[in-house]
């Protein structure tokens, strides 16, 4: 099985990499593979970064054959082969260097995109000097030195990572592909490229006089990149560069002749894409603070609900006290009623007690922030699991299973707080499997080391799962999947999380899963 997908992604890669090895080859120097633009070397980073190193010598006869099919193998076989060998290195060392700096690929901040950039120019200019370098041993240069070769290489390979690379991530991603999908249908999004397109056609074909020399009028094409990036982030700047990019190639295969040396080209591309990346990363940055800031107001809107709630509950969870203890205290000095009786209520009262403090606990929390943490071991949690289920599920055909390691270290949490979080996941995985009607259900609280100083407990059930319409919002305040909900309770236990230093979030499977992150005792 494992060979059969080996040799479907192969099939896969190997002619998207030589399409666009034979689509960029514009303006080589001499027959080789110096390019302004390299898009190729972006894709096979990408697909060593998401398939493994074990497919590295599939990129590697990928590029002799490339090299065979588009430019006839020129110096000889032994000389693509070593050449292939270079850039298969390199590509696997950049693949390698993002994949272990950069956890998330989605550059969702400057620092990362800068970090991205680093990265790619410097292997680039590594790859593109033992390349150069290897040509002008060889002597198959001719009359090109080595500086300008190599240059050229490197602007080359640098451009093509940076435009492709990030769109060939967010088209890996089923969540960003769907909305570039989403994006490409939009009427303003139509437009604008019907604009970025028309912009390019103008200056390097429309203007008598310009087309051999675009640099004069290429600045036009940094309104539609500006607008574009505005109004859509770096999704939109990702396919505008792209664009661009096209536009250039196509100009170039067109037959178009510039007066405009490739250096100079390659650095108004550089400059372009540059741009484009560096706007749409500071855009989506501005909206998910946007979207924090009106997440926060409405979790202190949700926090003061709450705060006032817990204080009109308070006072019946007192008269019930107080009414308890009035029972029980006659019982006891009348010496009636059987001993159930009495036991019932000694049950009511822990519980009402019980119930007493969490509200307490709560609104000190909303109110303050107030966490009164303490040691507490995995076997006392799971122990409360267990009472939260069997209040929850009343009689219900639902299997609760309980999955940890046998030596695993105690939390340094609020232990009422986190049983309230657990009470809410826990209910919630109860109503998803009531509500689908299924029969045999289970719900399995697995606990598992996360990281060095936290421990992980995942929530799952075999119910219908989270719906796709509510998943990116179900943790904002007053979001709920249920017309009776009142969409407050994964808001509140994911900010009790957070408050502890952990995390809370809804796992992308089939079913209902949620993982809930929190601090060992021995990290404080």
């Amino acid at each position: 099985m494992k060979t059969l997908r080996y040799l479907r992604d192969a099939a896969v890669f190997a002619p998207c990499y030589v399409v666009l090895d034979w689509a960029s080859y514009i303006d080589p120097v001499g027959p080789f593979n110096i390019t302004p633009w390299n898009p190729q070397a972006a894709l096979a980073i990408v697909w060593i970064m998401l398939v493994g190193l074990a497919h590295v010598p599939v990129v590697l006869v990928t590029i002799i054959l490339a090299d065979t099919l588009v430019r006839g193998t020129p110096g000889g076989f032994a000389i693509t082969a070593t050449t292939a060998v270079v850039l298969v290195g390199g590509y696997a060392g950049i693949a390698w260097a993002l994949k272990s700096r950069l956890a998330d690929v989605d550059l969702r901040t400057t620092q990362q995109l800068t970090l991205f950039i680093a990265i790619v120019a410097a292997g680039a200019g590594v790859v593109g000097a033992a390349f150069a370098g290897m040509l002008s041993v060889a002597g198959l240069l001719g009359e090109t030195a080595f500086s300008e070769a190599w240059t050229r290489f490197w602007i080359g390979d640098a451009i093509g990572i940076l435009v492709t690379a990030p769109l060939l991530f967010a088209a890996a991603d089923r969540a960003r592909r769907t909305a570039l999908l989403a994006l490409c249908r939009r009427p303003e999004a139509i437009l604008q490229a019907i604009v970025l397109v028309a912009t390019v056609w103008l200056i390097f074909q429309g203007f008598p006089g310009v087309g051999s020399d675009p640099s004069r009028l290429f600045y036009l094409l940094f309104l539609p990149l500006i607008w574009i990036a505005v109004r859509f982030g770096l999704n939109g700047a990702i396919l505008t560069t792209a664009i661009v990019q096209m536009g250039v190639v196509l100009g170039i295969h067109g037959g178009q002749q510039m007066s405009l040396p490739v250096v100079e080209l390659q650095a108004l591309l550089v400059a372009l894409t540059l741009t484009g990346l560096f706007l749409g990363v500071m855009v989506d940055q501005r909206q998910r603070a946007e979207d924090g800031l009106r997440q926060t107001l409405r979790l202190a809107a949700a926090g003061e609900m709450a705060g006032a709630i817990a204080h009109e509950i308070n006072q019946p969870l007192t008269a019930v006290t107080n009414y308890g203890r009035s029972a029980q205290m006659l019982l006891e000095r009348d010496r009636a009623g059987p001993p159930q009786v009495q036991d019932i209520i000694r049950k009511i009262l822990a519980e009402t007690e019980r119930a007493a403090e969490v509200v307490r606990r709560l609104r000190d929390f909303f109110r303050t922030g107030t966490t009164r943490l303490e040691v507490v071991g995995i076997d006392e949690l799971m122990a409360a699991v267990g009472r939260i289920t069997d209040s929850v599920r009343l009689g219900r055909d639902i299997a609760l299973e309980i999955d940890r390691p046998p030596s695993l270290p105690k939390l340094f949490v609020d232990r009422l707080q986190i049983e309230v979080v657990l009470r809410n996941l826990i209910a919630n995985a109860v109503e998803s499997i009531v509500a689908s009607g299924r029969q045999g259900g289970r719900i399995l609280v697995r606990v598992q080391p996360h990281d060095a100083g936290h421990v992980r407990i995942v929530v799952a059930d075999n119910g219908p799962g989270i719906p796709a319409a509510i998943r990116a919002t179900m943790f904002e305040p007053f979001v709920s999947g249920r017309p009776t909900g009142m969409g407050l309770g994964l808001a509140v236990s994911r900010t009790i999380a957070q408050a502890h230093g952990g995390s809370l979030e809804a796992a992308a499977v089939a079913h209902g899963e949620f993982h809930l992150v929190l601090p060992c005792a021995q990290s404080t």
